[in-house]
């Protein structure tokens, strides 16, 4: 029999065994030992609950953080790509600021003394023959913890987040717009200011759910407007809180809101040539010097979504060095365990080695437990890194996409974090006398 924590004795079953029964017997007491250790490891989970607890949250947290990112900052890029690949290549947006799009820090002080692309820029720009269509485009609605949200009801719902975009009857010919009910507005709408929208399938769900939008009246910002058109549903929750307004309805509405983006569709394979001939029209508009650069933005989708992604890749710098020092004190926190259970185990660590257990044997159960202690923390963390990540796809609105690399990440980073931090505890340990350990008992 062999002598385990607790003084519980355990007797090896005979086993066949075709090699020598030396070697028989060393594979039975490794796996005898492998299974004591395990028993040593839960039960200490038991007797020390709040310990344990206490001691694995750094390790839950910095795997529930490193997770959660990676889910998330997958699902985004999907939808980002998702988005890319539904866009028209041919069209090209011109802005005030340098690029479009959320962006990290602060505009330069050039940015910020830019003028706002007027109306007239606008209607010059429209003027040209170079281009197959062109409209303007108002944005109401911002994204962000600053973002100044309007607000749209009916029926005694809000709709969330709505986005709207006051642009030209001809919008759909710049840009890809599709309806699954009713119709675009028409020119003569936008020309008398007809307060009419055409609403987004997510914003329909919100306040109409299964109702036909079409027909109805919303509330947004206290003005009544009709609904005369409902957009497809394209499985995208960004671009279901769409909404289309009339320019000069948006324009009059918010007449603080002067920032206007220029929208041109320019004919395959001559985006090149477009892009020059407006530039080359705003900077004659804005007074720009021949020698200097551009004060205004020209970008094209995919500089758009390049600019996203640059975003997701900062997020996930920022992110990681906080998942990093949540599991570095969860290592100090297991180191520290381990000690404390070094001190209470003394003696049994003694009648091990009083009965033939070596140095390397005792090394190696206190750090297959350090282990998996933090196995289970990584383990646990990822559960919670998935739940966090699930509700941050339902509040966001993209897909929800575990990569595996997340998932192993976690749980090998974890296992190595017990690895370094039961060394020390395990040395301290096989380095006990026994003659000395064994005056506990």
């Amino acid at each position: 029999c062999q002598v385990v924590a607790k003084g519980r004795g355990i007797c090896t079953p005979p086993v066949t065994c075709k090699q020598s029964p030396a070697t028989c017997h060393l594979r039975n007491m490794q796996k005898q030992i492998l299974k004591d250790t395990f028993i040593t490891v839960f039960d200490s989970l038991r007797a020390h609950k709040l310990r344990s607890a206490l001691t694995l949250l750094g390790v839950v947290i910095g795997t529930a953080v490193v997770v959660m990112v990676g889910a998330v900052l997958t699902g985004l890029s999907a939808r980002v790509a998702a988005v890319s690949e539904k866009s028209a290549p041919n069209v090209i947006y011109f802005t005030k600021e340098e690029k479009i799009g959320p962006q990290f820090g602060t505009p330069t002080a050039e940015e910020r003394a830019r003028k706002d692309i007027s109306y007239e820029c606008v209607e010059a720009v429209a003027a040209l023959d170079s281009p197959l269509a062109v409209s303007p485009q108002k944005v109401r609605g911002s994204y962000g913890p600053s973002a100044d949200q309007p607000k749209m009801s009916a029926r005694g719902r809000e709709a969330i987040n709505p986005l709207i975009l006051g642009v030209w009857d001809n919008y759909p010919e710049v840009n890809s717009v599709d309806l699954a009910q009713g119709r675009f507005f028409t020119e003569t709408e936008r020309k008398s200011r007809a307060k009419v929208l055409v609403i987004g399938w997510a914003v329909s769900a919100q306040l109409f759910q299964t109702t036909d939008p079409v027909g109805q009246d919303v509330r947004l910002d206290g003005s009544l407007y009709r609904v005369v058109g409902l957009l497809k549903d394209d499985g995208d929750e960004f671009s279901g809180k769409i909404c289309y307004a009339p320019y000069e309805v948006i324009a009059s509405e918010y007449p603080n809101n002067e920032a206007n983006i220029i929208v041109v569709r320019a004919p395959p394979g001559r985006e090149d040539e477009v892009a020059n001939q407006v530039a080359y029209t705003l900077r004659r508009l804005r007074n720009v010097p021949v020698e200097a650069p551009n004060n205004f933005g020209v970008n094209r989708a995919e500089q758009v979504f390049e600019a996203i992604q640059g975003i997701l890749a900062g997020i996930a710098a920022i992110v990681a060095p906080i998942a990093l020092a949540g599991l570095v004190v969860g290592g100090v926190g297991v180191m520290n365990i381990m000690i404390v259970s070094v001190t209470e185990r003394t003696a049994e660590i003694g009648v091990r080695r009083a009965i033939g257990a070596r140095r390397r044997d005792v090394l190696t159960q206190f750090l297959i437990e350090a282990v998996m202690l933090t196995s289970i923390g990584g383990l646990l963390g990822i559960l919670v890194g998935l739940l966090l990540a699930y509700i941050a796809s339902l509040l966001l609105g993209f897909p929800l996409s575990v990569p595996l690399w997340a998932v192993a990440t976690g749980l090998l980073t974890s296992a190595a974090v017990g690895l370094f931090a039961g060394v020390y505890p395990a040395v301290r340990a096989a380095r006990l006398d026994p003659v000395v350990a064994i005056r506990g008992v």
